[in-house]
């Protein structure tokens, strides 16, 4: 079994090698971005299976940045976690109801961490397999009809 990638994108370098150094004791690959903007330059090149990132940051913040993901074809299946030390009702609902896949306030406990990280990925593996049948079956029914 492959190692699940994970982008964490924070400005704040303490907070930023904390929670790789935790992802990366749980054996996931990390790769770090200390804003929007640097995050979009390595999605250019490294893919990750779930993103976590913070919401205020300078040049790119995290709603701008998951605006982005959303209209991109190819990053817009990739999960999407808010965090943020903003802790308003509204602000968590509209983030979810603009697409997000989960939001932790900070500070959070570690576990708190590791069960959305696991959750979001299942649901990201899920969403693959069932698009990978629909897939085959598309493949299936079109050998059928020729």
């Amino acid at each position: 079994m492959s190692t699940n990638k994970i982008l964490l994108v924070d400005d704040e370098p303490n907070v930023r090698e904390t929670i790789k150094e935790l992802l990366v004791f749980k054996n996931y690959d990390v790769r770090t971005a200390a804003n929007g903007q640097e995050a979009l330059e390595l999605l250019e090149y490294w893919i990750p299976d779930l993103i976590l990132c913070d919401m205020v940051m300078p040049v790119m913040n995290g709603s701008e940045l998951h605006e982005s993901i959303k209209n991109n074809k190819s990053l817009s299946p990739i999960p999407f976690i808010f965090l943020s030390a903003k802790n308003e009702i509204d602000l968590i609902q509209k983030c979810l109801l603009d697409g997000a896949d989960g939001f932790l306030t900070k500070p959070f406990k570690i576990n708190e961490l590791t069960l959305i990280v696991a959750a979001g990925l299942a649901r990201f593996e899920n969403n693959k397999n069932i698009k990978g049948n629909l897939q085959l079956g598309k493949k299936k029914r079109l050998s059928q009809l020729s």
